[in-house]
């Protein structure tokens, strides 16, 4: 992996940002999920990054008191589910070495203790959650069996016995069997209710597990990494956050998902039971070969993240099914958003889930598929997790609104890459196993939808499961869906993996205002494009100047130089790393057809640079004259980059003369003085330090700035001004005869004495 590669392209999502950032902020190394997904590459989130102990930790304490219910969570508890305290997530284990029940035990209790959420309980009644004392969950029975039996059918059992062995008002919420084979292998199961797990969580939970039973192997104390915020305080961060102005403005933007007609399905059995003892699961399911091209390989065709393609497939599969041009999803999220204030979530366990509704509409071809379906998730807001703010937090108007929306009948979640968590050669100590692991839910609670797929990396593999009710859908109806499905994606995979399909789409660019056919008809080709943004308005003030005269030369600028013993090809390698590293120094111009223009920054631009060999010329300053006004009047054409050039004479056995022209458009004064000092210090053989920033983050900075109050703000400071000031009047003169009216420049050189006055003035 190297600094410039792109963390989407390598297979990154959400998920693995979320460990990402786990794992560095253990390095002492900080930054956010929201800047892995900004930056992208390792160089760039080196500018962002911080080192050093990481703000706003959680406490390391035990936590207390009782707690609100987050949105997800009191969604459960507004569900008709029979046998509550069976709404279970669960793992079946195989140990890759034979596993010492009382070091396991010690390790699960060392694990509840410190992950403060599996010791909640709940109450149904006031719909809260109360943390447990330790000295309190002593009469609880021990979180782990030990087992052994017969067969397969007695593990299948006994496992059903501990899924329905858990509690949600006295608890335990866990429950571990360690299972003793006839073959002396064994099984490990981990059984937790959803309502303090989800699917971060368990690979926190995995991960700590192994860690103390390795530490006490190796007689050691447990010790875990630094606990992140608590749930308890992310649900009161929610309920500040669901009376905001800025999340009732998403409102307009949730009723609008409820299209009735987008949430119908041709369902065999519309009335038939929706129970578990009815479900069935049939898969789709993707080689590794095209797992590893949809992970890494067709994300850089539309700059695209695994969920786009996912969902583009499944809404044309779905859109010819019901008849629909449009099909209702279910998604669910991670739900750990940065929201107003920057909360580290990434090793605290519990349920997270956001789940919201959004309206897809695919195109006609595959590539309009892909860029619109796109847009559409990029257009959701937060991420999705303020419909269940509003939802379940909001007030009793928004809360009835949003209740009487249209329900999606289908759900998808992609749970993302396990192999990371299961990998042999990060010194695992189990692998996941095959054998039955008892039921979940109750069969008499209610599928989670009509049609639901869960998806997830394993074995280098993605599968999708299709769950749905025998009552309502038959098999082949679904199982036909599936390989459709699975059609679609290889379709979707092979057209991205095609080099000539490339393009771009509005929300790669949300500082240049475009809409997707300006996009489209930029007269640059996608490849060439890195980033697209607007122009400041010093930059749109040059660019219309530029373009009412274009033979003027007002805005080119010239710097000449005599440099001795200069090496030309290391003087040309320093630019052209400056430019490399400097994305204004790669930037061309837009306006034609655009309602306002914009600057466009290149991947990689050739700095032209012309070599001169005039030496024992007759005339030479003159020549020299002559070259520099011509590179003058040449100017730029703005939409060609780079807009600066580059001419080395070599006019003796040592000396050069250098005629570097710009345009204006690119940089200030102090701006050019910085350039000149960099390329020297590349050319000198020093290492620079990584830009602190890019021009884009100027301009982005413009965009924040509320235009209404600085106006307001001018005027007032100007109210007393009806006329400008003459310099003329405020100097008393003695007119001289004869003089006429001319412009002049007056130099003016303070002694060192006052300029050091000046700098501690400043």
């Amino acid at each position: 992996m190297g600094v410039t590669d792109n963390f989407f392209t390598l297979g990154g999502d959400s998920i693995i940002s979320i460990q990402v950032v786990s794992r560095a902020r253990q390095a002492g190394i900080r930054f956010t999920p929201k800047d892995l997904f900004q930056q992208q590459t390792v160089q760039r989130l080196a500018m962002v990054a911080e080192v050093g102990e990481p703000d706003g930790l959680g406490e390391q304490g035990l936590v207390s008191g009782v707690s609100a219910l987050s949105p997800v969570q009191q969604w459960f508890f507004e569900q008709e589910i029979p046998e509550r305290q069976r709404w279970n997530q669960s793992v079946l284990l195989k140990p890759l070495s034979p596993m010492d029940p009382q070091r396991l035990e010690q390790a699960l209790q060392a694990l509840i203790s410190h992950h403060d959420g599996l010791r909640l309980s709940f109450d149904p009644q006031t719909l809260t959650a109360s943390y447990r004392a330790l000295e309190q969950q002593q009469p609880l029975p021990a979180p782990l069996w030990h087992k052994t039996v017969a067969d397969l059918d007695e593990l299948e059992r006994l496992a059903d016995q501990a899924q329905g062995s858990l509690g949600l008002e006295q608890g335990p919420l866990v429950r571990a069997v360690l299972f003793e084979l006839p073959n002396a292998e064994q099984r490990l199961l981990l059984v937790v209710h959803h309502l303090v797990v989800d699917g971060v969580s368990w690979r926190i939970l995995l991960e700590d597990l192994q860690d103390a039973y390795k530490q006490l192997l190796a007689g050691q104390a447990i010790r875990f990494s630094p606990k992140t915020v608590s749930f308890k305080r992310w649900v009161e961060h929610l309920q500040a956050y669901s009376q905001s102005a800025a999340l009732l403005r998403q409102l307009p933007y949730w009723q609008a998902q409820g299209i009735a007609d987008a949430a119908q399905l041709p369902c065999d059995n519309p009335q038939g039971s929706l129970q578990n003892r009815h479900a069935q699961t049939v898969y789709t399911r993707l080689d590794a070969t095209l797992t590893r091209q949809l992970l890494q390989d067709t994300a850089a065709a539309y700059r695209t993240q695994i969920n786009d393609l996912l969902l583009a497939a499944l809404a044309r599969v779905v859109c010819r099914w019901t008849g629909q041009h449009s099909t209702l999803i279910q998604l669910e999220g991670h739900g750990r958003e940065e929201l107003v204030e920057q909360l580290d979530l990434t090793r605290t366990l519990g349920w997270f889930t956001s789940m919201f509704p959004v309206n897809l509409t695919p195109a006609a071809g595959i590539a309009d598929s892909i860029k619109q379906i796109k847009e559409q998730l990029r257009a959701v807001p937060d991420r999705g997790i303020g419909f269940g703010l509003l939802r379940y937090l909001g007030d009793e108007p928004t809360r009835q609104v949003l209740s009487q929306c249209a329900v999606p009948r289908i759900t998808f979640n992609y749970l993302g890459q396990f192999d990371g968590s299961f990998d042999a050669e990060g010194g695992v100590l189990f692998v996941p196993a095959n054998e039955a692991k008892g039921a979940e839910h109750s069969p008499l609670a209610s599928l989670g939808n009509w049609l639901s797929l869960n998806g997830q990396v394993y074995g280098a593999e993605l599968t999708l499961g299709w769950t749905f009710s025998a009552q309502m859908f038959s098999e082949p109806v679904i199982q036909r869906l599936a390989d459709e499905y699975a059609s679609e994606l290889e379709q979707l995979i092979e057209h991205c993996c095609q080099p000539q399909h490339r393009g771009l789409t509005p929300s790669d660019f949300p500082l240049a205002n475009l809409s997707q056919q300006q996009l489209d008809e930029l007269p640059v080709s996608a490849c060439a494009i890195d980033d697209v943004y607007a122009l400041s308005p010093m930059q749109r003030g040059m660019l219309f100047h530029t373009l009412y005269e274009p033979q003027g030369s007002s805005y080119t600028n010239q710097v000449r130089l005599d440099v001795e013993g200069l090496d030309p090809q290391r003087f040309q390698a320093a630019w052209q790393a400056t430019v490399d590293a400097r994305d204004v120094l790669r930037s061309s111009f837009v306006w034609q057809g655009l309602e306002h223009p914009v600057q466009v920054v290149h991947p990689h631009i050739s700095v032209p640079f012309t070599l001169l060999d005039w030496q024992g010329r007759a005339d030479l300053v003159a020549e020299l004259d002559a070259r520099a006004l011509a590179e003058l009047e040449q100017g730029f054409d703005l939409m060609q980059a780079p807009l600066l050039r580059l001419v080395l004479i070599r006019v003796d056995a040592r000396r050069y003369h250098l005629i570097y022209t710009n345009h204006h458009i690119l940089m200030d004064g102090w701006s050019a003085s910085q350039l000149m000092g960099e390329v020297l210090q590349r050319y000198s053989g020093e290492t620079l330090a990584l830009n602190a920033g890019r021009y884009r983050d100027y301009i982005q900075w413009l965009h924040r700035q509320d235009a209404e109050a600085s106006e307001r703000f001018w005027k007032e400071q100007l109210l007393t001004l009806n006329e400008p000031t003459h310099l003329a009047r405020a100097i008393a003169h003695t007119p001289v005869a004869g003089l006429r009216a001319l412009y002049g420049e007056q130099r003016q050189v303070l002694d060192e004495s006052i300029t050091q006055r000046l700098r501690s003035l400043a």
